[in-house]
């Protein structure tokens, strides 16, 4: 059984169909509730190190939703979400002032960053700017085929295996992930109040609709 929800969970559809959109009904293992699907946060490990300064992401904490938005606390940032996901691997992608690009905190020493000035998402504007006067980051990178240099101080960013495109969220931006989590909406049946509930994609099993053949 565990397998066959696995399968249907929102991470094993896009492990097989490549694509997946925010939209739909959704259940949870945990949170035994019907729910619409209405988005996708991006998420890496590195989100639970900004919680040493008081900035990391916590699934147990009080969500403010707005449109393309979300906050964990009123204390920590706010984070983009988006209604589309596809598999990254080996896709290009330019750095700019419209690119999140949490993974290249994994590809060099951290030392490497200036962690009062790390935000994340990490915006690769952030980035380009280091690029300019951090020499051994440029060439670790370069080194590593993450970044290729198409002209003088013009960058693009290699998607390595397994990480995940964002995108159709806020304007242009789209958002480079190691993983991503699933921001979910459902009706409080006693107060008739709306409800947000943030899940592992793991955790996020699609409804088959009541319309289709079992």
């Amino acid at each position: 059984m565990d397998s066959e929800l696995q399968k249907s969970s929102i991470f094993g559809l896009l492990q097989e169909t490549g694509v997946q959109h925010a939209e739909g009904r959704v259940r949870s293992k945990s949170l035994m509730e019907e729910m619409s699907l209405i988005g996708f946060i991006p998420y890496t490990d590195n989100y639970l190190l900004q919680k040493d300064i008081g900035m990391g992401i916590d699934l147990n904490g009080h969500l403010y939703v707005a449109p393309n938005l979300v906050k964990f606390s009123k204390d920590t940032p706010i984070y983009p979400y988006f209604k589309k996901i596809v598999k990254a691997n080996g896709k290009k992608y330019n750095l700019n002032e419209n690119l999140y690009l949490d993974p290249i905190l994994d590809k060099a020493p951290l030392y490497e960053f200036n962690h009062k000035e790390i935000r994340m998402p990490y915006d690769s504007a952030q980035l380009l700017k280091l690029l300019k006067y951090k020499t051994k980051l440029l060439r670790v990178l370069k080194e590593k085929g993450v970044l290729i240099e198409e002209e003088k101080d013009k960058y693009d960013y290699i998607a390595g295996e397994g990480e995940i495109e964002l995108s159709h969220g806020l304007g242009n931006m789209i958002a480079i992930s190691c993983n991503f989590l699933c921001l979910c909406s459902y009706i409080n049946k006693v107060k008739g109040t709306p409800c947000y509930v943030v899940l592992t994609s793991d955790d996020t099993i699609r409804v088959q609709p009541e319309d289709e053949d079992e």
